[in-house]
């Protein structure tokens, strides 16, 4: 979900989807449910198969739900059919700040994932964070290499401390098994 280039990191947020009317409008499908970094004025930078370019938002709105956007350069409908599919990221360092709780994925990725239940017992490393079903689910990569998926909800998901790279989960006896 991350690349790195010699410049910046960059964090990959979604896709260009279909032009939206006649003026160089495209939606864009995005990854996370979260659209607060996109904003009028930020840079996107859009990629396909080694075609890189980059353009600011000149107008952002919502049709049903999903973020429509206008970019700079982007003036007619064959502008906007010309980068229909291209994948879309920002700089790492544009992210807008998140609420106290709340936290990217790309920030998590790497933590311990330790079961407060069974003495703090370490569970695995969290590989990734699986986000296209009904609620959040957990991939941890334990130490034999075997992949566990723990939903995150209230009843396992205790404590998220990304500072020390910890998440603590309470598991019910026999979930790893």
């Amino acid at each position: 979900m991350k690349k790195t280039n010699k410049t910046n990191e960059t964090v990959l947020i979604g896709k260009v989807g279909s032009p939206v009317g006649i003026k160089g409008e495209v939606r864009i499908t995005l990854y996370a449910q979260d659209s607060t970094n996109l904003k009028e004025g930020k840079v996107l930078l859009l990629e396909r198969a080694g075609k890189t370019m980059s353009a600011a938002i000149e107008r952002l709105r919502f049709q049903k739900d999903r973020p429509v956007v206008k970019l700079e350069g982007v003036d007619d409908r064959n502008a906007a059919e010309e980068i229909r599919g291209m994948e879309v990221s920002i700089y790492a360092s544009d992210l807008e700040e998140l609420p106290e709780g709340e936290h990217y994925v790309r920030d998590l990725i790497g933590c311990r994932v330790v079961d407060v239940a069974d003495n703090n017992r370490e569970v695995g490393v969290l590989k990734d964070v699986i986000q296209n079903t009904a609620q959040s689910i957990l991939e941890v990569e334990t130490a034999e290499g075997k992949s566990v998926l723990i939903p995150a909800v209230d009843a396992f998901l205790r404590d998220i401390d990304e500072e020390a790279g910890v998440i603590e989960v309470e598991l019910i006896p026999g979930f790893l098994d």
